[in-house]
């Protein structure tokens, strides 16, 4: 394999590849190749890919001051913007679409030593007149300022071979260059005139096996490549083994992952090894890694503000402060429960910092705190090199990218950061000075086109695109996709320039017949990269019937028995062996336990067990999706504290009975005031307008309540929103009621308020429905008269209790004792270690906790 690597290295030569993955593959197979000869040391090799060769050449050219400046790929995009939009509408949102396909363009006419001129006098279409101008305009920049940018590096150092001002190897090697273009030609012949030998890799013959596949799908097709490349690896664990795919560029997800299928059955639950044995070639944007887009999203914070959505992924996100994440998802928990707004830093701060219970959740405020000093900190308008700074300094005091030790891809990607934002401050050169949210703005289109791919030394098989594996060799390949719809692929022809001009110089896809020969051309040196070959294709993509491509004829003319297609590795755990059960009972409530619930605990125990143990014994708690404008429990909030500072200084029914309308007016305002205030504090407009309709619908209901006690007869209120606690056993139950009212022969009646939909007290046949109040019965020791719920809903306010007042006073005690009776037996279970699951509750109610029950699967076989 590469057995001209040698020679085409011999006496300090070089060797430039059409691509940078080339030449990895090629430096680590000469030291390889070094090792296996017996050598410990050598000269580090001048394998070099294209443009950093032409870099590397202008690096030793003489008179350096005399040439011109070269701007990156970053500036050229800045320059090209410029130009371009003053030939469009300010509005025009193809910019960024228009921006590539121009910089596409121009290297193309570069690498076919077209001049703009002749561009000019072709155009036809008002688009390439368009083109034409601002083509015209980006040269007339680089000329004034004497810069050049990378598509005309190729042209600077053909001049400087010519004029002798550059530094020569004896020999050149080209590799994996698949379509020859007029100005690596001219270089070529260039270094000859100089006394350089031009050289390319020896051809090699096809693959010593051809076999033809065909598939029912894609998904099968690539399984089945996976699983293949498994077996060549099993018997042959150095076996250098790719996999081709022509749509990576469109799906390299979900292309790799029907590979790994076949390839490491299971990848997505073992250890992360599986997913790494294949190198993907394509990679994705830099901005689509998470910690890139928490990055940005984090600095984004500093010139907006941010949803609540947002916040919550800063919240769950290592890169930003610690990693440790317990306390910040009691925080998201909290956070989800607050009306959605635009919250700054300094709101969040405020609204969080009574919850910041551990040390994680302190940190991440405290970062919090660091962003709100970098707003008040931001300077106006600085160069883009100041705010690189300034966005180092803000990630860096942050704790990003968190504070966990970095494996080799996470330390390349931070690496590639980093260089993005040298690149960003480069900008100097072309862009004038910005404010931070342009900066970002900018910054952020960088991120977007820049793809980032960690390079991997220990992959076992290569994933890669046709043009990508050009020059390479392996020991098997496997090349898929090859239906008549995909090879050969469509032709990428500029429609910025004539398709005539196009045609005279014989540029890419100018005609059919080129595109054609092209393709035939790649996936002949595919043919030839390794000695045993797979072709492949689908019979259907996408529902539609495919046939197989004409261009394989030369190939193989006849099929083969198919790979075996692994299937879904998910479905043979349907098959496996029935779980054994393990005896592991749930053990009974010690004394001194802490339970996360009060007379809920009761409630849930009697309707589901489980239930009461997940939730109160074992402290799990449900996410619920983020709030959005005033959530229930917000508005049962409000209503709750509305009705404490009403009542607050215990009035009697004979005072209430006394308010006057004033009186009444301003002890409401007073409520809605002190209920309000947390709620009303950093709101955005919108959430003010919904408050000031809740603070209209509130006063009502308080008003309503006014009038119902003032018709009820004798009482005096004693005590509200106080606590109890329910001892039996050893079970402890904290409790909180919200108002008890004391009659005149000194029986109390205990009253909870509901701000939900409305609910019963009691079931028909004098069966308790909510059971809260008789657990608060039980609680007190003082001789209760009557319970009662006070449903609260946004229509009316209803009273539905048991007792004196609401039901035959007569039969009262024998019923309360009854229901007392119950909630012993109930705690007796609870405290037990009671688990059973409640099998005829209805799906909706068994879905938060299914996860931990298998309810649905239990219901099913039951």
């Amino acid at each position: 394999m590469y057995n001209w690597l040698n020679e085409a290295l011999a006496d300090s030569a070089s060797i430039v590849t059409a691509n940078r993955r080339l030449a990895r593959m090629l430096g680590k197979e000469y030291g390889a190749q070094q090792i296996s000869s017996g050598l410990s040391a050598w000269r580090n090799p001048e394998i070099n890919a294209w443009q950093d060769w032409l870099i590397a050449l202008l690096a030793t050219a003489q008179d350096q001051k005399s040439l011109p400046t070269r701007i990156t790929a970053q500036q050229s995009q800045w320059l090209w913007e410029r130009c371009l939009r003053k030939e469009l509408a300010e509005s025009d949102s193809s910019l960024a679409s228009l921006v590539r396909m121009s910089r596409d363009t121009w290297q193309r006419l570069a690498d076919w030593q077209i001049p703009i001129t002749e561009v000019a006098r072709s155009a036809l279409s008002a688009d390439q007149r368009m083109y034409a101008v601002a083509a015209g305009r980006y040269l007339g920049i680089l000329e004034r300022e004497h810069w050049v940018d990378d598509a005309g590096l190729a042209g600077l150092v053909l001049e400087l071979i010519a004029q002798r001002r550059v530094t020569l190897h004896r020999k050149v090697t080209f590799a994996g260059f698949d379509r020859r273009r007029p100005i690596l030609d001219a270089i070529s012949n260039s270094l000859r005139d100089a006394g350089s030998t031009v050289c390319i890799p020896p051809a090699r013959k096809s693959a010593a096996t051809i076999s033809m596949q065909q598939f029912g799908n894609t998904d099968a097709e690539l399984r089945a490549a996976g699983a293949w490349a498994r077996t060549i690896r099993d018997k042959n664990s150095d076996a250098r083994i790719a996999i081709i795919s022509g749509s990576l560029e469109q799906d390299a997800e979900r292309v790799s992952s029907l590979i790994r299928e076949g390839f490491t059955p299971g990848w997505q639950y073992g250890h992360r090894s599986l997913f790494a044995a294949l190198n993907v070639s394509y990679g994705r944007k830099i901005l689509e890694y998470p910690a890139i887009a928490i990055a940005m999203l984090v600095l984004r914070w500093i010139v907006r503000d941010l949803s609540a959505l947002e916040v919550g992924l800063l919240l769950r996100s290592p890169v930003m402060a610690t990693s440790d994440l317990a306390g910040r998802s009691r925080l998201e928990l909290q956070l989800r429960k607050l009306p959605d707004r635009a919250w700054s830093p300094a709101m969040i701060s405020a609204a969080l910092r009574r919850h910041d219970d551990n040390a994680d959740g302190s940190n991440w405020l405290a970062a919090v705190a660091t962003l709100t000093q970098r707003r008040k900190d931001m300077p106006i308008q600085v160069s883009p090199a100041d705010w690189a700074v300034y966005i180092d300094e803000t990630l860096r005091s942050l704790g990003w990218p968190g504070a966990g030790a970095l494996d080799s891809a996470e330390f390349q990607l931070i690496n590639r950061w980093r260089e993005l934002l040298n690149d960003f401050a480069r900008l100097d050169l072309v862009s004038p000075r910005m404010n931070l949210a342009s900066a970002l703005s900018r910054l952020e289109i960088l991120a977007g086109d820049t793809v980032f791919q960690p390079e991997s030394t220990d992959a076992a098989v290569q994933l890669m695109g046709p043009l990508e594996a050009s020059g390479a060799e392996f020991d098997a390949v496997w090349i898929s996709g090859l239906t008549a719809a995909n090879w050969p692929p469509a032709g990428t022809a500029s429609v910025l320039i004539s398709r005539r001009l196009q045609q005279q110089h014989g540029m890419p896809d100018a005609i059919p017949k080129d595109t054609l020969q092209y393709a035939e051309s790649v996936l002949q040196h595919l043919m030839t990269s390794a000695q045993q070959a797979v072709c492949s294709y689908a019979i259907t993509v996408d529902n539609v019937e495919q046939t197989r491509s004409e261009l394989l004829l030369p190939y193989a003319t006849t099929l083969d028995t198919p790979a075996a297609d692994p299937g879904w590795h998910a479905t043979r755990l349907i098959a496996a062996e029935q779980m054994t059960g393990i005896a592991d009972k749930v053990p009974a409530v010690e004394v001194d336990e802490v339970f996360h619930g009060g007379a809920g605990t009761v409630q849930r125990q009697r309707a589901e067990p489980f239930s009461a143990f997940v939730l109160d014994r074992m402290g799990a708690r449900s996410i619920f999706p983020q709030a959005v404008g005033i959530p229930a429990l917000v508005r049962g909030d409000i209503i709750h504290a509305a009705l404490h500072r009403l009542f607050v200084d215990l009035p009697d029914s004979s005072t209430i009975q006394a308010w006057h309308d004033e009186e009444v007016s301003s002890r409401i305002n007073a409520a809605l005031d002190s209920a309000f205030a947390r709620h009303e504090r950093n709101t955005d407009a919108v959430l003010q307008q919904l408050f000031a309709i809740e603070r209209r619908r509130v006063a009502r209901l308080l008003r309503q309540i006014i009038e119902i006690d003032a018709g009820r007869g004798e009482f005096e209120i004693t005590s509200v929103e106080g606590q109890m606690e329910l001892a039996v056993g050893n079970i402890r139950l904290p409790l909180r009621f919200d108002r008890v009212d004391e009659f005149s022969d000194g029986h109390i009646a205990i009253l909870d308020y509901k701000s939900g939909a409305k609910k019963k007290l009691l079931r028909a046949g004098e069966e308790a429905n909510e059971i809260q109040l008789f657990v608060y019965a039980c609680a007190t020791e003082a001789p209760v008269a009557a319970l009662a719920l006070v449903n609260i809903d946004s229509r009316e306010i209803a009273f539905d209790g048991a007792g004196r007042g609401y039901t035959d006073e007569a039969e009262w005690p024998e019923l309360l004792q009854r229901i007392k009776d119950e909630i012993a037996v109930i705690c007796d279970d609870l405290a037990a270690g009671d688990v059973r699951l409640n099998i005829e509750q209805g799906v909706q109610d068994a879905r938060r906790l299914n996860l931990l029950s298998r309810f649905t699967e239990l219901r099913r076989d039951y």
